[in-house]
């Protein structure tokens, strides 16, 4: 094994300690006063741009030998997995590592969910020609051996020939990838997380799991568990006398069907958090989730971890540019360099010196400055920001317009068109004042303005739950337009068609709490199960239909007040603290009355003082 910056090839000491323990002891997971420092997100076998990056970033030279002098370069993993030629970064990362550090430098090399799925047989991800390039570690002895076990299979057993399911290079890279292999020591000897001075490194995010064990807790408990997954299938595969390459899949298949005592501890060990969104592999809620549902646990694990930023990869950003989230607390740096497979995709590096952050990409002459990612409620063509979105809503071309024959407002579908960007809008006019007879309503205001008015204090609170809603004439009549965002799913639809919420990236639950609060301060008294929608795709929340709000009342809609989910977290509370009479009258257009506008602060009055009771 080459030397890297974080483990060590000594041999164990005598002692009573297992070897595991002392060697952890002896690992860094914390660099500090580095001056200069270059982040690299997914690479994905896309070796050519992955080079020129680094030769961009001063820290190779033609050669592709380390020019970089005292620079800590990281890789923030999945560097394995859809490209053809990730053996040749994996070669290409551990020289640099001996060169860097001869230099007074560091590459540091953290693990991704790709690589654990290389080093757990997941090889879904792997192309065959990456296969292919393991031909040299793969003896024809293996692969008859292989073939013959195949063959013995059932008929049903045996999906594809056995050159189709285990192509040329297939068995090289298992013994490449194992435990004793050229790659997989290595791979098994990296780092989850790590901190260079203010700030934290890891392949997906920082759920609970981090802010629960911290920098060094994190790292030893996802090792623990990879070890445990490890252990438990070699102890399993040896008491069914199970010889032979077995896939991730069929791993599963035979624990299931064994009896728990027999199966059972397999089985929990591959359903730790190392193998899930809890774990900071595979999670995702720092860069796809709304913000409140997530700020409180971001800042309790930078707090935790002493730092603060994170910086992280595993999520393509939107427009393929480096971004922020958070207030620049989230860097994302992953702008899907392998471009074969991700559109619009390049080869970049985030490059930190001291508080200042600048962007390197392949297809780019200078650095550019890091922005802040824009405000997207629901995914679009072009990649219009909410912004820009705002103003093709209010200005694009009339394709088409169809009565959606739904509902009581009689809404219309808008097909629009402008600089070749093509999409859909509903349309609202209805405006109905509210009707009463004393205290008993009669019937309920329903008005497009509130729609508008929604959709603005949407934006003032920055929640980024309501779609982009303007207002605008259509065939000589106001209303109110907002964006059609495609692949929502509603209650009904996740009734009928048994879809489930915990198979997406963003919690439900959270985002069940922020939707309460919301439709508690616009006093929504209609929300149904036809309006709450997600997107089936991360199970982020979409709220539609806000014609039937802002009431004129003190209290809370009665299908809120009496709801579980009714939760006022600390880092909403800090947002509805910052609510003042004229930015809301700012905010909504002016399409609230005077007394509806005070009331929006009643009511946010009494969500605080329920925050500050549950505190106490």
């Amino acid at each position: 094994m080459l030397p890297g910056v974080s483990w060590s090839t000594e041999p164990c000491a005598e002692s009573v300690e297992p070897c595991a323990e002392q060697t952890a002891k002896k690992i860094t997971y914390r660099y500090s006063d580095v001056e200069r420092v270059v982040v690299v997100g997914d690479i994905h076998g896309a070796h050519q741009s992955f080079v020129k990056v680094l030769n961009k970033s001063g820290l190779i030279n033609e050669e592709a030998m380390w020019a970089g002098g005292k620079t800590h370069l990281v890789s923030l993993g999945d560097f394995l997995d859809r490209g053809p030629e990730s053996r040749k970064i994996m070669d290409l990362l551990m020289s640099l590592q001996e060169q860097a550090m001869a230099a007074g430098g560091r590459v540091h090399v953290l693990m991704g969910n790709h690589e654990l799925m290389n080093m757990t047989a997941d090889t879904r991800d792997v192309s065959a020609a990456e296969f292919n390039s393991y031909q040299d570690l793969e003896t024809p002895e293996i692969r008859a051996a292989e073939k013959l076990r195949y063959e013995t299979l059932l008929p049903e057993q045996r999906t594809a020939s056995f050159d189709e399911k285990y192509p040329p290079g297939f068995f090289g890279h298992q013994a490449a990838m194992s435990e004793t292999g050229s790659y997989g020591a290595w791979l098994r000897s990296l780092p989850y997380m790590i901190v260079i001075n203010d700030m934290a490194l890891v392949h997906g995010g920082v759920p609970q799991m981090v802010a629960d064990l911290g920098l060094e807790g994190t790292n030893q408990k996802l090792g623990d568990m990879f070890r445990a997954y490890e252990t438990s299938w070699n102890a399993l595969a040896q008491t069914l006398g199970k010889d032979g390459y077995v896939n991730y899949d069929e791993k599963f298949d035979i624990a299931t069907a064994l009896p728990e005592e027999v199966g059972g501890e397999f089985l929990a060990a591959a359903h730790a958090e190392l193998f899930s969104p809890d774990g900071p592999l595979w999670s995702r809620e720092n860069s796809l989730c709304v913000p409140l549902t997530v700020e409180d646990t971001l800042q309790a694990a930078l707090t935790r971890l002493g730092v603060n930023r994170v910086v992280i990869g595993h999520t393509v950003t939107p427009d393929n540019l480096i971004r922020t989230r958070f207030e620049g607390r989230v860097v994302m740096v992953d702008t899907g360099m392998l471009s074969s497979v991700y559109e619009g995709g390049r080869g970049s590096a985030l490059v930190v010196k001291g508080r200042n952050l600048s962007a390197i990409y392949e297809d780019h002459d200078v650095p550019e400055d890091v922005l802040e990612m824009p405000r997207r409620v629901g995914a679009r063509p072009g990649g219009l920001t909410d912004d820009e979105l705002e103003q093709f809503l209010m200005t694009a071309r009339i394709v088409k317009l169809q009565e959606l024959g739904v509902g009581v407002t009689h809404p219309f579908r808008v097909d629009l068109e402008k600089d070749g960007i093509a999409l859909s809008a509903v349309f609202k006019d209805v405006n109905f004042k509210e009707v009463r007879k004393g205290r008993r309503i009669e019937a309920m205001g329903d008005r497009w303005q509130h729609e508008v008015a929604a959709y603005g204090l949407d934006r003032l609170l920055d929640l980024r739950l309501v779609p982009v809603t303007v207002p605008r004439v259509i065939d000589g009549k106001e209303g109110s337009l907002q964006y059609w965002v495609d692949g929502l799913v509603n209650q009904i639809d996740i009734q009928e068609q048994g879809l489930d919420y915990r198979t997406g990236w963003c919690r439900v639950v959270p985002q069940m709490e922020l939707l309460k609060v919301f439709d508690a301060l616009i006093f929504n008294q209609d929300r149904t199960q036809q309006n709450l929608t997600f997107d089936s795709r991360d199970w982020r929340m979409v709220l539609i239909d806000h014609s039937r709000s802002f009431e004129s009342a003190n209290t809370f809609p009665m299908n809120v007040k009496k709801s579980p989910y009714l939760v006022v977290r600390p880092a909403v509370a800090k947002r509805l603290a910052t609510l003042t009479e004229d930015s809301v009258k700012v905010a909504t257009r002016g399409y609230l009355k005077p007394i509806q506008v005070r009331k929006i602060l009643v009511r946010r009055d009494k969500l605080l003082k329920s925050h500050l009771a549950k505190d106490q």
